[in-house]
């Protein structure tokens, strides 16, 4: 009897653990990051986060909260529109360098959030951009959630729910190149 009552605690914790990565699809990539400030400072700066997003019939659009009027541009090619480039759920994405290094790791990582409360999307599947703020918080104005990008993007203020979509990013330092990939 206590065996199964173990094993059916276990499953029933299993459905209930969120995947580190989301599966929604996002691709982006860039280099060299170096001739893009916002970007660069977020790939290589403790605690310094950018925003990336490609609003209608504009190019993509790098905002940093420690920068707000120094605003970088990337101009859409054919070849990315060829390529499929795709900024998350939202249209928009969050890249940075959060200060505290993930559990069992040394040092922190260039991490890539989706610029989209997963909140709102999930409950109510409407896309709320979220804003960025110094100090590594973006806040919803729509559910009033603030979460912690130092923190592996976990809600830090307001109602619990589920932590920022995630995706896989790679910054590689020698060649400055960015990509990031969730296909």
């Amino acid at each position: 009897m206590l065996v199964v009552l173990v094993a059916t605690g276990i499953v029933s914790s299993c459905e209930k653990a969120e995947n580190r990565y989301c599966g929604y699809r996002a691709y982006f990539k860039y280099a060299p990051v170096s001739a893009k400030p916002n970007l660069y400072r977020a790939c290589t700066s403790l605690g310094e986060f950018c925003s990336i997003t490609y609003p209608p019939g504009v190019n993509y659009v790098i905002k940093s909260p420690s920068t707000p009027s120094a605003v970088d541009y990337i101009q859409r090619t054919a070849l990315q529109g060829y390529q499929g480039f795709v900024l998350g759920v939202g249209g928009g994405l969050i890249v940075g360098m959060p200060t505290i290094p993930e559990m069992l790791e040394q040092e922190s990582q260039v991490t890539c959030y989706d610029l989209c409360c997963p909140n709102c999307y999930q409950a109510y599947h409407i896309l709320k951009q979220l804003e960025l703020h110094v100090g590594g918080l973006a806040t919803c104005t729509s559910c009033h959630r603030s979460y912690d990008l130092n923190n592996q993007g976990m809600v830090s203020k307001g109602d619990a729910g589920r932590s920022l979509f995630r995706y896989y990013v790679h910054y590689y330092a020698p060649t400055q190149s960015l990509t990031i990939n969730n296909n």
